[in-house]
């Protein structure tokens, strides 16, 4: 079980104008606005949220490089604006339009370099089958080279033939592994329990799918079913409890801290 946590960093102070957002503006400038007119600093948001101040930066530079896959960039989108008094929804939406537009331009090739001349197909295969005859040739010449010193042995005329063995009783093999220990059923299904006592939100990836998003309340159970394991990013860690195959399942954090955490 591997668990992440997001330690809080130091910020240094800022000294940003505030700037009037709009519905073109972008996702890291509409939280950037909400924060700076709050005048809460990236580290305050950091110690509210557990996400480090350097996703943080990277949030509001949109430097999607520098950020994680997007089932958990959503999450900490949410709980950024939730610090900051934003709109979360609002947030995640400029962020897959975004994201919905960058694959495009990076789809784009430059027009080829009209200087530039390209090596004929022709060419390049007539290269490719001259290269497979001279292999071929090396590998038949030492083929029929004699190695030195070989000689070729006669069978002597008044050499005698071995006596015949005495025949044999046909051993008793003994019983194969696969009779011995019959197939065994293949591996059953992790089985895992989510019980929350507090309002919390939870995301989770099965088996390297596609992520779902459940908003729990308090009292609620959420039980989910994966071959290889889960992966999960929960919003209050101290308002879950989990249970795995039956077990129960340690988590550090505190109430209201984001925790990622793979399970097995």
């Amino acid at each position: 079980m591997g668990v992440s946590r997001e330690p809080a960093a130091t910020e240094a102070p800022e000294a940003a104008a505030v700037r009037p957002t709009g519905p073109g503006d972008s996702f890291g400038r509409y939280l950037q606005d909400a924060r700076i007119r709050k005048q809460i600093s990236l580290k305050q948001v950091a110690e509210e949220t557990r996400i480090r101040v350097a996703i943080l930066e990277a949030i509001e530079r949109e430097d999607v490089a520098h950020l994680p896959p997007d089932v958990f960039t959503v999450g900490f989108l949410k709980a950024y604006a939730q610090a900051v008094g934003a709109d979360g929804s609002e947030a995640v939406q400029r962020y897959l339009a975004l994201r919905r537009l960058r694959p495009q331009t990076a789809e784009t090739e430059p027009s080829p370099d009209p200087g530039r001349r390209s090596v004929p197909k022709k060419l390049l295969f007539a290269l490719a089958m001259l290269a497979v005859l001279i292999a071929a040739c090396l590998w038949a010449y030492r083929q029929w080279q004699p190695v030195p010193g070989a000689t070729i042995p006669v069978a002597s005329p008044l050499a005698e033939a071995p006596a015949a063995a005495p025949p044999e009783s046909p051993a008793v093999q003994p019983p194969s592994e696969a009779a011995r220990n019959p197939a065994t059923p293949p591996g059953t299904k992790h089985l895992l329990t989510i019980a929350a006592h507090e309002n919390s939100w939870v995301k989770v990836v099965i088996d390297q799918g596609t992520a779902s998003e459940h908003k729990l309340k308090a009292g609620d159970r959420l039980k989910l079913e994966a071959q290889t394991g889960f992966n999960l990013l929960i919003g209050n860690v101290g308002g879950v409890k989990l249970s795995l195959d039956n077990q129960p399942v340690t988590i550090p954090g505190k109430r209201g801290e984001v925790v990622n955490i793979h399970l097995p």
